[in-house]
């Protein structure tokens, strides 16, 4: 077996599993920063589209006329986002404000990861009349 002399190039079996560890520890950092990523992503789709449903509510009770404005019912929407199907809880409720208003109050509940979220929207409809 030869020895290596002082003008041989190249690398040690070491110096190459050091190398390796090395980029390892900095690929995992990386992997770890995409799941963080990945994660906030995900939670702000389930927020924008329980601002889309609490929005799409509060328009759907504004079309109807001041008359057939209902109290409070507790509703379920399922939304589809990305490769999953979402369940939301949609509450409306109503105030009378005196005279010919009335508040609406449409909040949107959801669940991720054990902890339950919350969007709340709120309008005041006048009975034009």
């Amino acid at each position: 077996m030869r020895t290596a002399g002082p003008g041989d190039k190249g690398f040690t079996l070491i110096e190459v599993l050091v190398a390796m560890v090395i980029i390892l520890v900095g690929l995992l950092g990386l992997l770890q920063a995409v799941n963080v990523s990945m994660e906030h992503n995900l939670r702000n789709s389930l927020r924008d589209e329980a601002v889309r449903v609490g929005e799409s509510t509060v328009y759907g009770m504004r079309r109807l006329t001041f008359d057939n404005l209902t109290g409070e019912t507790t509703l379920k929407v399922n939304r589809s986002l990305r490769a999953f199907t979402k369940e939301y809880t949609v509450k409306r409720s109503l105030s009378d404000l005196g005279g010919r208003s009335t508040e609406l109050v449409v909040t949107v509940e959801w669940d991720y990861r054990g902890t339950t979220y919350q969007h709340r929207v709120s309008t005041i409809i006048s009975n034009p009349q």
